[in-house]
């Protein structure tokens, strides 16, 4: 599934630590917002990494999951575009 994350950090130690983190799992899409293809598991294990780091009392993450039909609907405009990932098969 398709996940669009996005964050405000109060502090810059935690904003480029929550950087890096999300970095490990998707595409940097503008400075606070990561699109994120992964399973179930991943996110879990993405959203427990971010909670770990954030201060919940001045920082905020946002997580917006994508189904397959509305990613389908998606659009941009201007010189950015949206990431759609190629699904492959490992022999």
């Amino acid at each position: 599934m398709m996940y669009f994350v996005s964050y405000d950090i109060a502090n810059q130690k935690r904003l480029v630590k929550i950087a890096k983190t999300l970095e490990n799992y998707g595409i940097r899409v503008q400075f606070s917002f990561f699109q994120c293809e992964m399973e179930k598991e991943q996110f879990k294990c993405l959203k427990r990494s971010l909670l770990s780091i954030i201060n919940m009392k001045e920082d905020s993450l946002f997580f917006y999951p994508i189904c397959e039909d509305c990613l389908k609907n998606t659009s941009s405009i201007g010189k950015g575009s949206i990431f759609f990932p190629k699904t492959f098969e490992i022999l």
